[in-house]
């Protein structure tokens, strides 16, 4: 049993070698220690600061890029907007153009057949009154003046007019 009661001298030997021991760890050991964990608490802090940073400036980033990608959508669907009142207005100008320029084809032909009606009206009156003359002279034997023959083709036309 001696073995398991200690003796007071060793009791008080271990505990000033353990109490000494406590001491010059104190000294020596648990200063670098603390630093050691007060130098990593402090570089943990800053990478998370610098993390949490990051995050918001990317956040930003993010926010500022779609808020350009959606002025550049708006931008394009303005030009394409644009574009298509553009190809309208041409487009409708182009038909408007056309058709005023065959209005004027029109007109132009129109008046064209009226003068040559004119002229073709005209020389069928003058052969007729040559002719009528010539008949008439042959039947009757004798000359017509020239109002005459004017007063006979103007009767002979209007009948004609009246007839159609």
């Amino acid at each position: 049993m001696s073995l398991l009661t200690p003796a007071l001298g060793t009791l008080f030997w271990t505990g000033l070698t353990f109490l000494l021991l406590l001491l010059i760890l104190k000294k020596m050991a648990w200063g670098p220690i603390l630093q050691m964990l007060d130098e990593r608490e402090t570089r943990i802090k800053e990478s998370l600061e610098k993390a949490d940073a990051a995050q918001k400036e990317t956040e930003a980033a993010l926010a500022k890029n779609q808020e350009i990608m959606e002025q550049a959508r708006k931008e394009a669907q303005e030009m394409l907007s644009a574009s298509r009142r553009t190809a309208d207005t041409t487009k409708q100008e182009i038909v408007e153009r056309a058709e005023a320029e065959a209005a004027r084809t029109l007109e132009k032909a129109k008046r064209e057949i009226g003068l040559e009606r004119e002229k073709a009206v005209e020389e069928i009156r003058s052969q007729t009154a040559e002719l009528s003359v010539l008949i008439a002279s042959k039947l009757i034997d004798k000359t017509l003046s020239v109002e005459d023959h004017k007063e006979i083709i103007d009767r002979s036309l209007q009948k004609m007019v009246d007839a159609n």
